[in-house]
């Protein structure tokens, strides 16, 4: 298990916006968290990426795991050129990559080679940060920017383009081809499929699909997450429900929830009528005075509870 969230709880002032929402994630599941604007479902992704507070329950993770989120519509900010904010992304893979670099100078300079046990200590140090540098993805670096940034649409752009130039649908599209080198064992997406084009919407739903990390998403992109995702979560009255399965099972199993409440909705709707209609007939009759009314309170009682369970 990646993360867990238990019955977290935020409120704005004296309104609730979560009360008790539970969220589990597995190694590699693709859940969409869905629900009607002003559900919460920006506020909990907030919360679990550490940027927000809560006023209650528990959210536990693992040090070692890692998470990334990409809040809707957040552009990227930075002086820096394309390039070099996606050479970035790799800053421990260039350090070792330089490293490695002064290390071959050191071997082939014969001064080195005068000690040597100093000179045995270098090149076993060369050997295994070459084998660090290498299993981390050093030699493919370059070739994944060049792939990420060609699929975000970005594959005609120089890499000398700086990014203060861009415009905010394109800041926001190179947010997300940063977030995805990243590649966090868990990734967070807020309406990741804006000011995305046919094309680009297709090669990041292939990307998706193959990410060796868990995600969750927020879309309002049934067809995206249809192919996407394997879970569904939905936060409705500041609650989570789990549904197993992508969008279009999700909708097929609410539909079942509804047409089901509504049968037991018109059942106690009768059942609530002929308590009404014993009650009329007998509150006039004094030996059943005592028996009528307490029928009409629990007919009021319960008609009170239905309407608000229902409605």
């Amino acid at each position: 298990m990646l993360l867990q969230v238990s019955g977290i709880i935020k409120r704005f002032g004296v309104d609730p916006i979560l009360d008790g929402v539970n969220l589990q994630i597995l190694e590699r599941e693709r859940i969409g968290l869905v629900g009607v604007n002003g559900a919460g479902k920006s506020t909990l992704l907030k919360i679990v990426a550490g940027e927000m507070s809560y006023d209650g329950g528990q959210i536990f993770k693992s040090k070692e795991t890692t998470l990334g989120y990409l809040a809707q519509n957040s552009g990227l900010q930075s002086d820096r050129t394309i390039w070099e904010e996606m050479m970035n992304v790799f800053a421990h893979l260039t350090q070792a990559e330089a490293d490695l670099r002064q290390m071959e100078r050191d071997i082939a300079d014969p001064a080195q080679m005068e000690d040597e046990k100093k000179y045995a200590d270098l090149l076993e140090r060369y050997a295994k940060r070459s084998d660090w540098f290498k299993d981390h993805g050093g030699y493919e670096m370059e070739t994944r920017i060049r792939s990420v940034l060609h699929g975000m649409g970005f594959g005609e752009f120089s890499p000398d383009t700086p990014i203060a130039t861009l415009s905010g649908g394109q800041k926001t599209r190179l947010a997300l081809a940063r977030i995805l080198l990243q590649a966090p064992d868990l990734l967070m997406l807020d309406e990741p499929t804006n000011y995305l084009d046919i094309a680009t919407l297709t090669w990041l739903e292939d990307y998706l699909r193959g990410y060796s990390g868990a995600l969750l998403v927020v879309s309002h992109d049934r067809y995206f997450l249809d192919r996407l995702v394997t879970t569904i979560v939905e936060i409705e009255r500041h609650r989570s429900k789990k549904y197993t399965g992508n969008y279009s099972r999700y909708m097929e199993l609410k539909a079942a929830e509804y047409e089901t409440q509504m049968k037991q909705y018109e059942k106690q709707q009768g059942e609530i009528s002929k308590m009404e209609d014993f009650v009329q007939k007998n509150i006039v009759r004094a030996s059943t005075t005592k028996r009528a009314q307490s029928r009409r309170k629990a007919s009021t009682k319960w008609s009170a509870s239905i309407n608000r369970w229902v409605i």
